[in-house]
């Protein structure tokens, strides 16, 4: 007979470090788990004047994952016999887009996207549901590696009611271990929305450093330019010109570390790692700038790189008296919009530009962007510690499935 599994988390506080091992028990003991759904969008009666909350993935994308109330609502006619789903339940993506959830603490319905996690009476003094939500984090990670085979892409329920979850026998310990990670994401919203701030406060500076909406002279110039000639008018096909790289790593060559970083047009700055003396870019201090012939993501480069992958556009200063990191900021001021799967290099090249013909203006406008820059950096590295911290603390702060 296979002997009985033990849940004890590695990282414990200390007033329970003497409580022992911890309960657990099934998903579908623990909880009533039914699925969302959708009231009928072609009766306007179950929708309009609507005030009954009624969750959708963007919900959570755009309110995170504790939700008191949603971006869209039904009436009460839209709400089948078995009624609302209670405060306090658990929404989880099962189908489409696995592996996210919230805490829902309001009466509520949800598309058929999400199943819904409502606690049994019986567990009612023996489940804090703020551990719980903390604890479906790792449920979620579980979810996106057991899906069913075909179709549409779907959490096996077998496997998921029949989950075990652990949990400390005491509600004190549940709710320390709650309060512990409801201060970590209070400091980490904190400095997002410090970081959003940083990124708009560099955007409407950049909408005065630059002309727009037809303009060709910028709204603001700093006081030593003031007297200085109109601004140049050009395209950017004619002030930039492009680099070939000695080669093109494929995203299977990328490692986790190695002497040269491999520099794509995904969202991450830095994709990869590659130790092929062959296929560096040497810029020998200069700036280049790189953008995604798909994503249309800019980032400038100025070291030695590797370009990975395809669908890249490496390119600098035609001239020497032109700033490329004046023209990279210029760009990001004017980007380009990604609205479909296809190339748009030639659309920016196509692009209007317009610069300060005194590389001492152009230097003074990139450089005060580039202090922004390195500001709004620090904060996303600051958020990626944090959140770094918080998924090692529950790795440590829970037992692992």
């Amino acid at each position: 007979m296979a002997q009985e599994k033990k849940y004890i988390p590695e990282l414990r506080f200390p007033e329970f470090k003497n409580d022992g091992e911890w309960n657990s028990d099934t998903m579908e003991n623990i909880f009533e788990i039914r699925n969302g759904y959708t009231p009928s969008k072609s009766n306007p009666e179950y929708w309009e004047g609507g005030t009954i909350p009624w969750f959708r993935m963007e919900d959570i994308r755009t309110n995170g994952h504790v939700l008191s109330d949603s971006i869209q609502h039904i009436t009460p006619l839209g709400v089948k016999g078995s009624g609302l789903f209670p405060a306090y339940s658990i929404i989880v993506a099962t189908t489409a887009t696995i592996g996210e959830h919230a805490l829902i603490i309001v009466d509520s319905l949800a598309n058929q996207q999400f199943t819904f996690l409502t606690k049994r009476k019986s567990f009612e003094d023996k489940l804090d549901m703020l551990y719980f939500h903390y604890y479906m984090f790792i449920i979620d990670e579980w979810c996106k590696k057991n899906t069913n085979a075909g179709g549409l892409l779907s959490v096996n329920m077998d496997s998921f009611k029949k989950l075990t979850i652990p949990y400390p026998p005491s509600l004190s310990e549940q709710r320390k271990i709650a309060e512990c990670f409801v201060s970590l994401d209070k400091q980490i919203d904190f400095t997002k929305k410090k970081l959003e701030q940083l990124k708009e406060h560099k955007k409407g500076l950049m909408q005065r450093l630059f002309p727009y909406n037809g303009k060709t002279m910028p709204d603001i110039r700093f006081p030593e330019f003031y007297d200085e000639v109109a601004w140049t008018i050009t395209k950017n096909d004619c002030v930039i010109k492009t680099i070939t790289p000695p080669k093109k790593l494929s995203s299977s060559e990328y490692k986790v570390n190695g002497k040269y970083p491999i520099v794509d047009q995904s969202i991450n700055f830095i994709a990869g790692y590659s130790d092929d003396e062959t296929a560096v870019v040497h810029n020998e201090d200069n700036d280049y700038v790189v953008f995604g012939d798909h994503t249309c993501i800019l980032k400038r480069v100025n070291f030695p790189f590797i370009q990975g992958a395809d669908g890249v556009k490496i390119f600098t200063s035609k001239y020497s008296d032109l700033l490329t990191l004046y023209i990279y900021q210029y760009m990001c001021a004017h980007p380009i919009m990604s609205k479909e799967y296809k190339r748009h290099f030639s659309d920016l090249r196509e692009q209007e530009f317009i610069y300060p013909k005194k590389m001492e203006e152009q230097e003074k406008i990139a450089q005060s962007l580039l202090s922004l820059d390195e500001i709004i950096l620090a904060y996303e590295n600051k958020v990626s510690t944090m959140e770094r911290h918080k998924k090692a603390l529950m790795q440590q702060l829970f037992p692992q499935l």
